[in-house]
Protein backbone atom coordinates (compact mmCIF):
# COMPACT_ATOMS: atom_id res chain seq x y z
CA UNK A 1 0.00 0.00 0.00
CA UNK A 2 1.53 3.49 -1.07
CA UNK A 3 0.67 6.50 0.82
CA UNK A 4 1.89 9.16 -2.22
CA UNK A 5 -1.19 10.07 -4.79
CA UNK A 6 -0.98 10.86 -8.03
CA UNK A 7 -2.91 13.82 -8.12
CA UNK A 8 -1.98 17.43 -8.46
CA UNK A 9 -3.70 20.74 -8.01
CA UNK A 10 -4.17 22.56 -11.42
CA UNK A 11 -4.50 25.67 -9.76
CA UNK A 12 -2.03 28.73 -9.16
CA UNK A 13 -1.38 28.94 -5.68
CA UNK A 14 -2.63 32.39 -4.52
CA UNK A 15 -1.36 34.93 -1.73
CA UNK A 16 -4.60 35.20 0.45
CA UNK A 17 -2.61 37.38 3.31
CA UNK A 18 -4.57 40.17 2.76
CA UNK A 19 -8.05 38.17 3.46
CA UNK A 20 -6.88 37.47 7.27
CA UNK A 21 -5.67 40.43 8.48
CA UNK A 22 -7.01 44.28 8.03
CA UNK A 23 -4.93 47.03 7.01
CA UNK A 24 -6.20 50.13 8.84
CA UNK A 25 -4.76 53.56 7.35
CA UNK A 26 -3.93 56.00 9.91
CA UNK A 27 -4.82 56.10 13.74
CA UNK A 28 -5.92 53.04 15.23
CA UNK A 29 -8.64 53.35 17.72
CA UNK A 30 -9.75 50.16 20.30
CA UNK A 31 -11.99 49.22 22.34
CA UNK A 32 -11.87 48.53 26.62
CA UNK A 33 -11.14 44.93 25.15
CA UNK A 34 -7.94 45.78 23.03
CA UNK A 35 -10.48 45.13 20.02
CA UNK A 36 -10.18 47.26 16.95
CA UNK A 37 -12.71 49.59 16.34
CA UNK A 38 -14.05 52.16 14.19
CA UNK A 39 -12.63 56.13 14.18
CA UNK A 40 -14.91 58.19 16.11
CA UNK A 41 -16.86 60.72 14.33
CA UNK A 42 -18.42 64.30 14.56
CA UNK A 43 -22.20 64.85 15.97
CA UNK A 44 -22.15 66.63 12.61
CA UNK A 45 -21.58 63.70 10.46
CA UNK A 46 -23.79 61.27 12.76
CA UNK A 47 -26.97 63.53 12.18
CA UNK A 48 -25.84 63.19 8.44
CA UNK A 49 -25.67 59.50 8.45
CA UNK A 50 -28.89 58.98 10.40
CA UNK A 51 -30.66 61.17 8.23
CA UNK A 52 -29.49 59.55 4.66
CA UNK A 53 -30.71 56.01 6.30
CA UNK A 54 -33.93 57.22 6.36
CA UNK A 55 -34.40 59.28 3.40
CA UNK A 56 -36.47 56.51 1.92
CA UNK A 57 -38.51 56.12 5.00
CA UNK A 58 -42.32 55.46 5.02
CA UNK A 59 -43.80 57.95 6.57
CA UNK A 60 -41.23 60.88 6.61
CA UNK A 61 -41.78 63.93 3.72
CA UNK A 62 -38.63 63.12 1.71
CA UNK A 63 -38.63 66.89 1.00
CA UNK A 64 -37.79 68.18 4.04
CA UNK A 65 -35.27 65.04 4.99
CA UNK A 66 -33.48 66.10 1.65
CA UNK A 67 -33.00 69.28 2.91
CA UNK A 68 -31.72 68.46 6.18
CA UNK A 69 -29.49 66.30 4.24
CA UNK A 70 -28.31 69.92 2.68
CA UNK A 71 -28.32 71.89 6.22
CA UNK A 72 -26.06 68.77 7.79
CA UNK A 73 -23.78 68.26 4.92
CA UNK A 74 -20.24 67.61 5.68
CA UNK A 75 -17.19 65.43 4.75
CA UNK A 76 -17.71 61.22 5.65
CA UNK A 77 -15.09 59.72 7.37
CA UNK A 78 -13.95 56.83 5.48
CA UNK A 79 -15.62 53.93 7.37
CA UNK A 80 -13.52 50.63 8.10
CA UNK A 81 -15.98 47.67 8.49
CA UNK A 82 -14.25 45.37 11.48
CA UNK A 83 -16.96 42.20 10.79
CA UNK A 84 -15.45 38.93 9.56
CA UNK A 85 -18.15 39.01 7.09
CA UNK A 86 -19.35 41.46 4.24
CA UNK A 87 -22.60 43.37 4.56
CA UNK A 88 -25.25 41.71 2.37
Amino acid sequence: MTKKHNYKNPSKTQNLGHVEAQVTQGKKYYDKDGWEISPPISDRECIYRCLENCEWLAGLDKKQVRRLMEDFKTKKTEFVRNEEYPVL
